[in-house]
């Protein structure tokens, strides 16, 4: 998430001189005696932040006090617990505190304007173990960072490669200068562009005495999305920013979108990837840390295509740390590793393998297993722990012969996705019934042990009652047999999907229906009598084994009902069959051959509501005006 800029820079407040800054040690900093690192730097942040105005003041701009903490002339200007806390970091973990303090003082906007989360180094670690398969095999190779920001890649990428030089007998200062001349960070921030300078530099000082006054620049201050490529790299490495380009944006922005063109719901890390490709040699290795939203999910099929019409997927790796990973944010995110097809025509298939795995917070690699990478904009698959066993989910393989896919269509099931948004309905919502009103479901109404709790949503200050606009056209009401499920989810939960049967006493209290809040998935009998019951299917979707499997295609929190449509099960009449006492073993069981995570395309849309009102570009819309406001309680779990 390294900084993009879609507005001018604001320019930052002037040098007022040497006006008196007055920083005592901080009582809420940890005792330099027994500081803890992480403790540490949390309470210097709070302390950087609250003292944020009166840091700029006195030094001018963020990059001049970001350049007194990296000379090491910062001792009379912050607490002596936060001096212990620099001493104590190794010059990676340092360098990390010193971006950071930057994207804090720039101010919440300024930062997310410019996507300024930087990479910790032990994910950084870990993306240069993966690269190292394409820096090796080349004695002088070429490496670019596109969105350079706090230089979290390219100080440690310029250190591999000048000890891989050294080690092969290369002198010292030949192996610093060829490095140097043939790295390159670009930044669209002036004052990251040159703090990322600063921290590279500092890293050859310290680490390999190296120094020059006419040390050439590695970082240049420019767009890499209008960036002119004066030559192809062996390598492309980073953290690209996340976030739509947003309604309005320059359409030169998409010109290299191709596929993966969605107007102003493209994401630029889309734009960042598509753009690198078209900077690597032949053969070369892109190396990024991204969402891991575009693995499977329906928006980014485009994206997909587009990435293997360029290169090979040869890595995901799932990072398992999704909090306090980036300071200030939270974020599921994976590293992914591709490389540049040799030849510009694709020919054949472009379908094929890579290998799957975990990293820890430590930078660790755990190999999971492989994965497909599957033509026409499918689903690709992530690495899955197995719940209750510490096992990965091996990669997608085809299914046995004589196993039949089924889906929930099949089960006599049909998917909608709740109605209500109601940020845009709050005059229809009530708190206690009024005449012609329908029961409104939220996500709260499922409990984390499946059951079904419809005072949940009161319970958290929400409306429970709907008033239709048109009491007469209803069909958006549910009144068959149904399951809801969450729209959304995340890692820290205990299953990705969490899914209630709506009772047959509430359904007979509420004759004309019910209707579901936007969160919610609904899961409508198609008839009076479904293959299964709600109640069995609502304990087949929160079963271990199926969570593990739609866990390996849903890369973000938010549940696709169209993956869900497609999500592969056996055949209704065994999983009718299965005891429920033993019903997670008989599951596992029944999907023995049945790997495939999706059903194919056509096996998936024989449904009645095919044409799913969900995962369009509308609904993005929709949902962001919910997301905006804090006065609805979402929160899927109570």
């Amino acid at each position: 998430m390294e900084r993009y800029l879609l507005r001018p820079i604001r320019t930052l407040r002037p040098n007022v001189g040497d006006a008196a800054l007055t920083m005592s040690n901080n009582k809420d900093m940890n005792d330099a005696s027994r500081i803890d690192t992480r403790l540490g730097s949390i309470s210097y942040f709070a302390y950087v932040k609250r003292n944020r105005d009166k840091i700029v003041l006195r030094h001018g701009d963020p990059f001049a006090f970001c350049q007194t903490l990296i000379s090491g002339g910062h001792k009379t200007l912050i607490p002596e617990s936060a001096q212990a806390l620099l001493a104590a970091l190794d010059i990676d973990e340092r360098h990390y505190l010193v971006s950071s303090t930057y994207a804090v003082l720039i101010g919440d906007d300024r930062r997310r304007e410019l996507s300024a989360y930087f990479t910790p180094p032990a994910l950084a670690r870990a993306a240069i173990e993966a690269s190292d398969r394409f820096l090796k095999s080349r004695l002088h190779p070429t490496v670019l960072d596109p969105a350079c920001g706090g230089g979290s890649f390219l100080t440690p990428v310029t250190r591999h490669l000048v000890k891989q030089k050294r080690e092969r007998g290369v002198p010292l200062a030949e192996a610093c200068k060829t490095t140097l001349r043939d790295i390159r960070g670009i930044e669209i921030d002036a004052g990251l562009s040159a703090l990322s300078q600063a921290l590279l530099n500092d890293m050859l000082a310290h680490e390999f005495r190296y120094f020059r006054s006419d040390q050439p620049t590695a970082v240049r201050c420019e767009d890499a999305l209008s960036a002119s490529a004066p030559q192809l790299y062996d390598l492309v490495i980073g953290n690209p920013p996340y976030g739509k380009i947003g309604a309005g944006a320059d359409e030169t922005l998409l010109r290299y979108a191709g596929l993966a063109d969605m107007g102003g719901h493209t994401n630029l890390y889309s734009l960042f990837l598509l753009r690198s490709l078209d900077w690597l040699k032949p053969g070369g290795g892109l190396v990024f840390v991204l969402p891991t939203s575009f693995v499977a999910g329906p928006y980014f099929s485009g994206l997909r295509q587009e990435l293997l019409a360029r290169a090979e997927v040869l890595r995901i790796d799932l990072h398992e740390q999704r909090e306090n990973l980036f300071l200030g944010a939270v974020q599921d995110v994976c590293l992914l590793t591709m490389q540049r097809r040799r030849s510009h025509r694709l020919v054949g298939d472009p379908a094929h393998s890579y290998e799957l795995g975990t990293i820890d917070s430590n930078g660790r690699r755990n190999p999971c297993g492989k994965g497909i990478a599957k033509a026409d904009g499918e689903p690709w698959m992530l690495p899955v722990a197995q719940l209750g066993t510490g096992r990965a989910t091996i990669g997608n393989r085809r299914t046995g012969e004589g196993v039949s896919l089924c889906v929930l269509a099949d089960y006599g099931y049909r998917i909608r996705v709740g109605k209500v948004v109601p940020t845009r309905e709050r005059a229809r919502l009530h708190s206690t019934r009024q005449r012609g009103d329908f029961p409104l479901l939220w996500a709260s109404a499922i409990r984390p042990d499946g059951s079904f709790d419809f005072k949940a949503s009161k319970r958290l200050g929400n409306a429970s009652w709907y008033s239709p606009p048109n009491k007469d056209d209803v069909g958006y009401a549910t009144v068959r047999a149904a399951v809801i499920v969450q729209r959304t989810s995340n890692r820290d939960q205990k299953r990705r999907l969490n899914a209630a049967a709506v009772p047959e006493r509430f359904r007979n209290q509420h004759k004309k229906g019910f209707i579901a809040e936007n969160h919610v998935i609904v899961l409508e009998a198609i008839n009076a009598s479904p293959a299964v019951t709600p109640a069995r299917l609502a304990r087949l979707l929160n079963s271990e084994i199926v969570n593990e499997r739609f866990s390996a295609v849903s890369g973000t929190f938010s549940v696709s009902a169209k993956l869900l449509q497609r999500l592969a099960l056996p055949r209704p009449e065994l999983v009718k069959g299965l005891n429920s006492k033993d019903l997670e073993e008989g599951l596992r069981e029944l999907f023995i051959g049945t790997e495939d995570v999706l059903a194919p395309l056509a096996s998936s849309d024989n449904t009645s509501d095919a044409k799913n009102p969900t995962d369009k570009s509308g609904d993005l819309k929709r949902r962001l005006s919910v997301d905006k406001n804090a006065g609805f309680k979402r929160r899927a779990v109570a």
